[in-house]
């Protein structure tokens, strides 16, 4: 996999981003720890522009995945019980992957809008994590009927992975 250099500026953490961990410079800071509640903020100035629809985010996943030489098609599960219907297992024999773990996924809001970018074989909903803490705090709750998955065939590692999900 070859990631474009005009994708350069999304593989490091903003400068401006807070870091709680100074032994990993590039960690992404726990909205737990943030005390200056920088993903918070973030998300509301987010929650107050236009939403983008699901066409949308699917031409530009197929452009980047286009550019960046991976050929892959967007799952779009909607109207189904996620929990109960995603298979990952099937999903890894279906295209071909290394691991169980080679997909992204997105997640979004009852409203329609785009909550988190993750990356394994984990999609939840749990308003635990850093994601619904911060869906919570500016009063949106997760569609549990509605995400996109995208397998990652070739990818050779968790590495590939996480730069594909940045």
């Amino acid at each position: 996999m070859v990631i474009p250099k005009e994708y350069d500026k999304y593989k490091e953490t903003p400068k401006e981003y807070p870091k709680y961990d100074k032994n990993n410079p590039d960690y992404r800071c726990s909205v737990d720890y943030d005390k200056s509640n920088y993903r918070i903020n973030k998300a509301a100035q987010e929650a107050k522009k236009e939403r983008v629809s699901i066409s949308e985010i699917l031409s530009l996943i197929n452009l980047f995945l286009k550019n960046i030489k991976i050929e892959s098609k967007c799952i779009v599960i909607d109207g189904l019980d996620i929990l109960m219907t995603v298979n990952y297992e099937h999903i890894r024999r279906q295209y071909k992957l290394n691991n169980q773990s080679d997909i992204v996924w997105l997640r979004f809001t009852t409203d329609g809008y785009l909550g988190v970018v993750a990356s394994s074989n984990d999609i939840n909903f749990d308003y635990q994590t850093n994601s619904g803490k911060i869906i919570r705090s500016v009063n949106k709750e997760w569609d549990k009927n509605k995400i996109i998955i995208i397998p990652l065939p070739k990818i050779t590692g968790r590495r590939d992975r996480i730069l594909v999900e940045k």
